[in-house]
């Protein structure tokens, strides 16, 4: 008996010391009306409250004022009390006001005569698991919408390359018509010649962001001014500008801005960006292309009147497919990739572009910024 007696005493003193010295767990008492009676090492740890500071307050201290004015820590005790255990994983909150995600239990404590006599609440802060489970949600989403984006791409992608495919199938009747009959056929070459350009654009683009994913695009870099690679890209960009009848002004000033670049890709850049002005700016509308210096850095901003970007738009307007969803793009044609292609390049030449607009129906502005040439 007396062994008996000496290990239970020796098992209780273990017990103690365990509730007394963990810090991981919060081990908390409550009396039968909810009260703090008991708040171990761990409750001071994980809530920055003293031991004195937290017996006798309400066993609601330690819940977010959100909580308590939905009436939480009631329904958990009266939970306990019916159920024998109330599952605890939810936000709480600390003394500084700050959050943390626990996971834990409330059990009911009887007597030996099968009264109530409070409540054991013993939890664990698990903040770094919520944030996990977050992540992994967030990269479901994420894969979700790529799924979707890739969907509507390739119905996008279908039927932009079937829309030049319909007029060069009618012109080639034409041609055979008119061959027979001696009749001049300029116009209607003239019109293959640019229904083809449209395919071996987007074709084009389509490889070169393949190739840019895949690491093998080789820049050829030279020593060359902005103002060339942009007259350039304005001489490519010209005839849907002049079809449209906008006006397109170049500003630049009269030092040149040297850069080391690809001119080749820079003036793919700048001809999609004006292309898309033109795309996105009414006709009649003006487009501006303003050249200058921001430290050391070149800057070209290309700047129209036209339709605007709306504003949720805005975090997403350089993400491949994102365009190809979007009303904007679908009312004007085009697989909404030639943006994901600007931002490649420009980062390929250690550079950066930006985007800016007041909204729907007030313009766009695209910025392109690219270190300038070691003198």
């Amino acid at each position: 008996m007396t062994s008996r007696r000496t290990e239970d005493a020796s098992a209780g003193q273990l017990l103690r010391l365990l509730v007394e010295q963990t810090r991981e767990f919060a081990i908390i008492l409550l009396d039968v009306d909810g009260r703090v009676t008991g708040w171990n090492k761990g409750a001071e740890h994980v809530f920055g409250i003293a031991h004195d500071d937290a017996i006798g307050r309400p066993g609601s201290l330690v819940f977010t004022e959100q909580d308590i004015a939905r009436g939480t820590p009631v329904q958990e005790v009266a939970t306990a009390e019916a159920d024998t255990a109330a599952e605890d994983d939810r936000w709480l909150a600390r003394a500084d006001g700050s959050r943390f995600w626990a996971t834990g239990v409330m059990i009911p404590l009887h007597d030996d005569q099968g009264r109530l006599a409070g409540f054991g609440k013993i939890l664990r802060n698990r903040t770094d698991l919520r944030e996990q489970i977050e992540a992994l949600r967030n990269q479901l989403e994420a894969s979700n919408a790529i799924i979707v984006r890739k969907d509507t791409f390739l119905s996008t992608l279908a039927h932009e390359l079937r829309n030049p495919l319909a007029p060069l199938l009618h012109a080639i009747e034409i041609i055979r018509r008119r061959v027979a009959a001696g009749a001049a056929i300029e116009d209607t070459l003239g019109l293959i010649a640019r229904q083809v350009a449209i395919l071996m654009r987007l074709v084009d683009e389509l490889l070169d962001l393949a190739r840019i994913n895949a690491g093998k695009i080789m820049l050829e870099k030279e020593r060359i001014a902005l103002r060339t690679v942009v007259d350039r890209a304005v001489e490519s960009a010209s005839p849907l500008v002049q079809e449209r009848r906008q006006q397109l002004k170049v500003l630049f000033p009269s030092a040149a801005i040297v850069v080391d670049a690809d001119p080749a890709r820079l003036i793919q850049v700048f001809v999609n960006l004006i292309t898309n002005a033109a795309k996105f700016t009414p006709p009649g509308g003006h487009i501006w292309v303003k050249g200058g210096t921001e430290g050391d850095e070149g800057v070209v901003r290309v700047a129209d009147d036209g339709i605007g970007i709306a504003h949720d738009m805005m975090p997403h307007i350089f993400d491949l497919f994102t365009q190809a969803e979007s009303s904007r793009n679908q009312s004007r044609g085009g697989l909404g990739i030639g943006l994901a292609l600007v931002k490649d390049i420009v980062t390929l030449h250690g550079g950066s572009v930006q985007v800016s607009s007041e909204g729907a129906g007030k313009g766009s502005n695209f910025s392109v910024r690219l270190p300038l040439a070691q003198s």
